[in-house]
């Protein structure tokens, strides 16, 4: 599919798609950290093998999406510019950076005390991937909850 045939409904579909990419590798990567953080050794080392092929399976949903997108690069068209630019998706962006935002906040506050009256050996680096991987798994559930 060339350039010039790529309507705005395919685009937003690849945008979408690409969100959904983003948000599986961050759901993926920060279970694996959490595993590796707070399980045993059989569990970190499954860990250490999922965070293995993560590089793996990111190069294969890229090169779908480059087949579903065509050999013409899509990034700096017109078209995908007016995507970009649409009202409603900055609103939806707009949305999901305040729902990711108190997300991480609320997690902060949640997992603190959870942490230390567990007494979790390395408590800072799990609080650390709990946070952010709720803050941004949000944001982007966000984005494409609105964002349709």
């Amino acid at each position: 599919m060339k350039q010039q045939e790529m309507n705005s409904d395919v685009l937003v579909r690849l945008s979408h798609m690409s969100l959904w990419m983003v948000l599986l590798t961050i759901l993926y990567a920060g279970g694996a950290m959490l595993l590796l953080l707070l399980g045993g050794p059989k569990l970190a080392e499954a860990a250490r093998s999922a965070m293995i092929l993560l590089p793996v399976m990111n190069a294969i949903a890229l090169g779908a999406l480059r087949m579903k997108a065509g050999k013409g690069s899509c990034a700096r068209s017109p078209q995908m510019r007016a995507v970009m630019n649409d009202e409603l998706r900055q609103l939806a962006l707009s949305k999901g950076y305040r729902n990711g935002f108190f997300a991480s906040m609320i997690s902060t506050v949640a997992i603190a005390p959870i942490l230390s009256f567990a007494g979790v050996q390395g408590a800072p680096a799990v609080m650390m991937v709990v946070v952010a991987t709720t803050g941004v798994a949000a944001m982007l559930g966000s984005v494409l909850y609105y964002d349709r």
